[in-house]
């Protein structure tokens, strides 16, 4: 059976995690260097996306869930949150938010925890933005995957994304706001809106852009090919959506 460009695009990620040096490095976005730890997802072009939209606001409490490399703490601190916490199952993840951090003058408030969604939480903190960008690739349930950069890519049958909107409104500020990424070619950006929904936030796509990438890079299979122009590029949407209550 012929895969799903979703499919198709989910096993090139994974393979190009796969193929990374396992050692220690640095990429360059958003003017910066930022360091890299073995088996943790880099930052990208849909990183930078993301974190130039977020709407930061000086003296707000900002929590990012699912941290990475810790670039978007290091730019929420950079534009003026009082405090920034970091939190990834991913135990290298939250490692190197606080590299970064400190690499770029602000581990005074940057603050980051291994945690699987929000358990590494007080159940008394409370944040006035709450950002993800969660495991795009929605594969069957019963999937299993790594703690490691898998983790940062797969979500079987959504059930991240349900836990996510299960337990957000326990740490969510009165007036807080919700920011989530999606990509729309290897997600479920309705399947998002309902699951917000069917937690009681109203929501919103906030802002979309695609992003081209070559189709040879993933290979030539029919659902790519199908997906790509005459020139052989694929363009992929990019959202992000903000959550409210009513």
């Amino acid at each position: 059976m012929e895969k799903t460009l979703a499919e198709e695009i989910g096993a090139w990620l994974l393979s190009e995690m796969d193929s990374r040096p396992k050692k220690r490095s640095t990429t360059y976005l958003l003017g910066k260097h930022w360091e890299v730890l073995p088996d943790v997802w880099p930052p990208d072009p849909v990183t930078r996306l993301f974190t130039t939209w977020l709407p930061f606001t000086a003296g707000s409490r900002f929590l990012e869930v699912g941290c990475g490399a810790g670039m978007t703490c290091v730019v929420a601190a950079q534009h003026g949150c009082a405090s920034v916490v970091g939190l990834d199952i991913n135990p290298q993840a939250a490692e190197n938010t606080l590299l970064n951090a400190q690499r770029h003058g602000v581990s005074d408030l940057v603050t980051a925890y291994t945690s699987d969604v929000f358990d590494a939480l007080d159940s008394s903190a409370k944040f006035d933005m709450i950002f993800s960008n969660p495991p795009q690739i929605k594969m069957a349930v019963g999937r299993e995957h790594s703690m490691g950069a898998e983790a940062a890519a797969l979500d079987p049958g959504f059930m991240m994304h349900r836990r996510f909107f299960r337990h957000v409104g326990e740490f969510l500020a009165q007036d807080g706001r919700i920011y989530m990424g999606a990509n729309e070619a290897v997600g479920d950006a309705p399947e998002l809106e309902r699951i917000a929904a069917e937690a009681g936030f109203v929501g919103r796509k906030l802002r979309t852009e695609p992003v081209q990438i070559p189709a040879a890079l993933i290979g030539l299979t029919p659902a790519v090919k199908a997906a790509a122009d005459e020139h052989g590029i694929l363009s992929l949407d990019v959202s992000m959506f903000e959550f409210r209550r009513p």
